[in-house]
């Protein structure tokens, strides 16, 4: 590689401010969707009994989903 085939890429200060400004934009994006999620959405179940929990929260709008909670809940119980 040469100096006359080397390509330097200058931001221009615009392009620049409009990349912080987009990180910043999505940072808040998702610190408001996280408001709006339920608190079981943001962890994990710890433990069968939690495990139980999202079941019920999944009954009515995804009953197999809660089916294999629950099946998965059961195995830890026994």
């Amino acid at each position: 590689m040469t100096v006359t085939t080397m390509t330097f890429r200058h931001t221009s200060t615009f392009d620049a401010i409009a990349w912080h400004a987009e990180r910043a934009l999505a940072a808040g994006a998702r610190a408001v969707a996280g408001l709006f999620q339920p608190a079981d959405h943001r962890s994990q179940p710890r433990n069968a009994q939690e495990l139980l929990a999202w079941a019920e929260q999944y009954e009515a709008t995804q009953p197999s989903y809660a089916a294999d909670l629950r099946a998965v809940a059961q195995k830890h119980l026994d």
